[in-house]
């Protein structure tokens, strides 16, 4: 399964923009993700940056650009990082066979 740790953060001047935060991620999280995403866990919230964690996981990251970039273009997500994880097991496989 594909992991990734999503860091999703956004431009908060306002009440209100916390307000479409929680309206975006909570309509997602409700009606669902893209074709091939799945909520693995979260999502959080950060309580020193104006950013949503989530653990994904994602068949095709590609077909998140449609959704990302659209919140990008309303202004209200300011940049994104997604990093792959590997599963412990898999890492210490790796160590050991090195």
């Amino acid at each position: 399964m594909p992991l990734y740790l999503d860091e999703i953060y956004f431009n908060v001047a306002s009440k209100d923009d916390f307000r479409k935060v929680y309206d975006l991620i909570n309509g997602v999280v409700t009606n669902g993700f893209p074709p091939g995403v799945t909520l693995m866990a979260g999502p959080w919230a950060s309580n020193e940056d104006a950013k949503i964690v989530l653990v994904l996981d994602i068949k095709d990251h590609a077909l998140t650009f449609p959704a990302f970039s659209g919140a990008i273009a309303q202004g209200i997500v300011a940049r994104r990082r997604l990093s792959p994880m590997v599963d412990w097991a898999t890492f210490e496989k790796s160590v050991k066979s090195s």
